[in-house]
């Protein structure tokens, strides 16, 4: 198993913004792969879904292995956990009966997570609470906003 850390960080919602993705090995003593790029003007959210569909293009590239991508964005592990098969199967519509918010990046989230290899699982973490993939992350995220 690999685990894989995500972050996405923004200055102002909308503003400049970055993200961030870093892949350790079980033992969470090695990196074995980062990535992080930039966007002006974005927003926080769509800085977290495009670390997350990086995690997932990681993934989807190592189909060997097996993955646990963590977040601290709950709108994001909810969205892939939970909402996003139902807002699929309503047309991409939200319980209001409006376009979902960042279409484009939740359909492609979704184009990963209905394939029949996928190999990894979202879980949720404590942001800014030590946890040092998630920082490390975050450092990338924040320092690609200040781009």
């Amino acid at each position: 198993m690999l685990k894989i850390w995500t972050d996405g960080s923004c200055l102002g919602n909308p503003g400049p913004g970055g993200w961030g993705m870093l892949v350790m090995n079980e033992e969470e003593s090695e990196i074995l792969f980062l990535e992080s790029d930039s966007d002006n003007p974005t927003t926080n959210n769509r800085m977290e879904l495009k670390a997350m569909i990086c995690a997932f293009g990681y993934a989807e590239s190592h189909p060997n292995d097996y993955f646990v991508i963590y977040s601290d964005s709950a709108y994001v592990v909810n969205s892939c956990n939970s909402w996003i098969r139902g807002w699929a199967a309503n047309g991409w519509k939200n319980s209001k009966k409006q376009t979902v918010e960042n279409l484009e990046l939740m359909q492609a989230l979704y184009g990963y997570l209905v394939r029949p290899f996928f190999n990894a699982e979202v879980r949720k973490c404590d942001g800014h609470a030590g946890d040092t993939g998630n920082e490390l992350a975050d450092a990338l995220a924040t320092h690609n906003s200040k781009k």
